[in-house]
């Protein structure tokens, strides 16, 4: 090839380069890591224990905002409830007296498995390539389209499988039947035997599950018209904060309720779960979608998250922070809508001493000892507050340090009082083996087999490539492991078969089929041991397919011709052909008339939820108007009884006005009577002073003395009127006020 090139005239140096690009390109790149999902547990009521499937003999007390992944169990006692969400709205709730293991959580494939008590599936959406899967002691329950389930387990193990809405398969021993609009009971272990009956009623946790549905379409329009529909958690929102339009940004949600001086990622605390690392788990109900996705931005004194918009995929983050290190701390802050989030769960090198990243909140960081960070213990109690390593961490440059390396506390989440129930299922329980259909992976391993592999990578976490390879070491009999046991096992006399062969309700059984294009679960591979068909499919070299051809051996062009034996065993061999040929027609004719039928009832099934969307938007809308129309008639309420307190109010002021009129005035008219007697006393004293002296005057007297005494009578006359005067006045002045 070489010469051909040189011959060809092009430069030596050119043909280096050509050849150095073609082994480059001819070097096959590492294999992406598949980071499986994870469950949120978004409500606990009651005494609810966990455990982790890297720590399976410890039962810790649940608490809400705790992400679930693959291995990790959880036990409703006596008077304790559950919820996990899912991606897509879907749901998982679990009655008291049961017990849940999460066996699967990977992109394509949830599987759970029930050993105790009773489950509720509320899947409102299901992907074509999706499988979900429920396993019980006895059968193996595939979820085949969107609907409500439950499904119960009792303590012999025997399984109830109620649909109320959708279809499901349910497997065991090699066979399978379709069950929709009923429920089914299989009895047995060992030998399965069903029936059908009808759909049984509603009990206490039926009508819990159906409140805790209500209450979430009620927000889903609010909470998912600004987010994506991927976001878990966002309808929570609503309730405890607003959506407000800020510069830049257009929609973002604020917190109404949080104390002065908050600020994201302060109220919570920090916990480890491989693959992710370090993982976030805040305290607010609402702190599920604001700490796993979007990002945070402060505006006017406030704190603002913007989600992915609607219509976008996102995806799940164990905490949207960086981290800085300072001497013996840790801090973190919240990233910006600008910032660029390097997963600190995914970086092969934690080279990022890069002067030119910035990051808008860096001013905004939290910081704690770094003993108070991997002993997960509440971080608001342990803030720093010293200016000088406040200071120190807003300033220091990103460096090659590492995570803090997590301890065995890391992993344990006590409750605010320190005690712990420790409710844990029975150890005949535990024992059950899981009827599987579809293999699902291998337990995790344990934290300790793990920590030697986290301290030799500096605090990275164990990625879920070395987590399978340590898991394959993994002791599966141990007794806290979920042992499993495959649907597709067919035991001699154990077939899966009507409890009364005589009765015919419900549909035919069939032989079990692999779930939508997933490998089923055998006795040789009960575990998934080289990943999905979607990770093979993508290492594999697509070959080009030939059209099936009966097998026949091959013909020279001689005059060779085939053995005797094989021309007397054609025809058996060819009639064998033609009907796998048939079957396998008959199959597809019976799959088309499924789909076709699935298609059906799909398309009537979202026209019953565009009627019943329309409905809830009236019933809203009328509600609303209701709540405007009474909020009307308080407010007029309200000012009628404001209008009648100032009126009496008014009325009380008037009387007490009149009062103190009258009072006066009697006051004045008792003044006036006493001054009136007193005038008249005196009057009367005059006159009697008068006639005493006229009759001392009877005896004639001279003219001088007669004028003389005329003279001080009419002075007498005069100085009365003068008295009499003031009175006369104030009389009048009193019947002018009175007029």
């Amino acid at each position: 090839m070489l010469t051909c090139l040189k011959k060809s005239g092009i430069p030596a140096g050119f043909i280096l380069i050509l050849f150095a690009c073609s082994l480059m390109a001819a070097t096959p790149l590492p294999a992406q890591e598949r980071y499986p999902t994870v469950a949120r547990l978004s409500f606990v009521s009651g005494p609810v224990t966990y455990s982790r499937g890297d720590d399976p003999g410890e039962w810790d007390d649940a608490i809400e905002n705790v992400p679930l992944t693959i291995g990790d169990r959880i036990y409703a006692p006596e008077d304790g409830r559950a919820e996990l969400q899912l991606s897509s709205g879907n749901f998982v709730r679990i009655a008291p007296r049961s017990y849940l293991t999460t066996l699967n959580l990977s992109d394509d494939i949830k599987q759970f498995y029930l050993g105790e008590g009773a489950a509720s599936f509320h899947i409102r959406s299901l992907q074509s390539d999706q499988v979900i899967e429920i396993e019980t002691p006895n059968v193996s329950v595939t979820v085949d389209e969107p609907g409500r389930y439950r499904i119960a387990v009792d303590e012999d193990g025997n399984s109830r499988i109620a649909v109320r809405r959708g279809r499901v398969m349910v497997a065991a021993s090699g066979r399978q039947i379709a069950v929709e609009n009923s429920e089914i009971r299989v009895y047995g272990i060992d030998s399965p035997r069903y029936e059908i009956v009808g759909l049984p009623a509603t009990d206490a946790f039926d009508r819990w599950v159906t409140e805790r549905d209500d209450r979430f379409e009620r927000v889903y329009s609010d909470a998912y018209r600004h987010a994506s529909d991927d976001i878990v958690g966002a309808e929570d929102l609503t309730e405890y904060g607003r959506w407000e339009e800020i510069p830049e940004y257009g929609y973002a949600w604020t917190p109404s309720r949080v104390a002065a001086g908050w600020a994201p990622f302060s109220d919570g605390r920090w916990y480890w779960q491989d693959p992710w690392g370090w993982t976030w788990i805040g305290n607010q109900r609402w702190g599920w979608a604001t700490s796993h996705y979007g990002r945070w931005t402060p505006y006017r004194s406030r704190w603002y998250w913007v989600p992915v918009r609607p219509r976008t995929r996102v995806r799940y983050a164990p905490a949207v922070v960086e981290f800085v290190r300072v001497r013996d701390h840790v801090g973190w802050f919240p990233l910006h809508p600008r910032d660029r989030q390097i997963p600190w769960w995914e970086r092969r090198d934690r080279q990022r001493n890069q002067p030119h990243i910035t990051y808008v909140n860096r001013t905004y960081v939290t910081v704690i000892n770094h003993n108070h960070f991997i002993s997960a213990q509440p971080v608001h109690r342990h803030i720093v507050r010293d200016s000088v390593i406040v200071n120190e961490a807003r300033s220091a440059r990103f460096t090659s340090e590492s995570l803090p390396i997590p301890s065995r506390s890391s992993l344990r989440i006590v409750s605010e009082t320190g005690a712990r129930r420790g409710h844990r299922p029975s150890a005949n329980v535990l024992n059950r083996a899981a009827i599987v259909r579809t293999a699902p992976p291998a337990p995790p391993p344990t934290f300790q087999e793990k920590l030697t592999h986290i301290q030799k990578n500096q605090g990275k976490p164990v990625e879920p490539s070395t987590a399978a390879a340590l898991a394959s070491q993994t002791d599966r009999a141990s007794a806290n492991r979920v042992r499993t046991r495959p649907a597709a096992e067919q035991t001699r006399g154990g077939d899966f078969a009507p409890r009364n062969p005589g009765a015919t309700s419900g549909a035919a059984l069939q032989p079990l089929t692999e779930a939508r294009g997933k490998k089923l679960a055998t006795r040789e591979n009960t575990v998934e041991s080289k990943g999905s068909e979607r990770e093979e499919r993508a290492h594999k070299t697509p070959a080009p397919q030939q059209p099936a051809q009966p097998s026949s051996p091959p013909q020279s062009k001689g005059t060779a011709s085939r053995p005797e034996p094989q021309k007397v065993q054609q025809p058996d061999h060819h009639r064998q052909e033609q009907q796998t040929l048939e079957r396998q027609r008959q199959a597809q004719q019976q799959e088309l008339e499924r789909k076709a039928q699935l298609q059906q009832k799909q398309e009537r099934e979202r026209q019953e939820q565009l009627k019943e969307q329309q409905l809830r938007e009236r019933q809203a809308q009328q509600q609303k108007q209701e709540l405007e129309r009474k909020q009307h008639a308080q407010q007029r309420e309200n000012e009628r009884k404001a209008q009648l307190q100032n009126r009496q109010e008014q009325e009380r002021r008037e009387q007490f006005r009149q009062q103190q009129i009258q009072e006066r005035q009697a006051q004045q008219q008792r003044e006036q009577e006493l001054e009136r007697r007193q005038q008249q006393q005196k009057r009367e004293q005059d006159r009697n002073a008068q006639l005493q002296q006229r009759q001392a005057q009877a005896i004639p007297q001279p003219l001088g003395q007669q004028q003389a005494q005329e003279q001080r009578e009419a002075q007498q006359v005069k100085r009365q009127q003068d008295r009499d005067r003031p009175q006369q006045l104030r009389q009048k002045q009193l019947q002018e006020r009175q007029l």
